[in-house]
């Protein structure tokens, strides 16, 4: 797997399926946001970190099944512009979207328990 790419699949999870984290992986999100604030500002360091989190959040699997999907070179999706210093835009992304949605079920569940039947 190619660091680029792992990034990238993280990326479009946060993104565009945030659906892929377990509540568990949601809730650790400000962990790997941490862990790749103190690493170096390249990209093999943070690709092993961010493999190390899926792993131990049970997506191993899927990181692996995603990044065969994404094509060596692809350009990262539209939305985000080229990752410059590494280190504080990919926890940026990271807590972007942990804050925006405090857990997946949070982005599509409706609270329907005082709807009259």
């Amino acid at each position: 797997m190619d660091a680029d790419q792992i990034i990238a699949v993280l990326l479009k999870w946060l993104s565009e399926n945030q659906s892929t984290f377990s509540d568990v992986a949601w809730e650790n999100l400000p962990k790997l946001a941490t862990e790749i604030a103190s690493a170096d500002d390249e990209l093999f360091p943070i690709a092993m970190i961010i493999s190390q989190w899926c792993a131990e959040n049970n997506l191993g699997d899927e990181l692996r099944r995603s990044v065969r999907e994404v094509t060596p070179g692809k350009p990262l999706p539209s939305t985000l512009e080229p990752l410059e210093n590494l280190t504080k835009t990919i926890p940026d992304i990271i807590m972007d979207a942990y804050k925006k949605a405090q857990k997946p079920g949070a982005i599509t569940t409706a609270d329907t328990s005082n709807e009259s039947r």
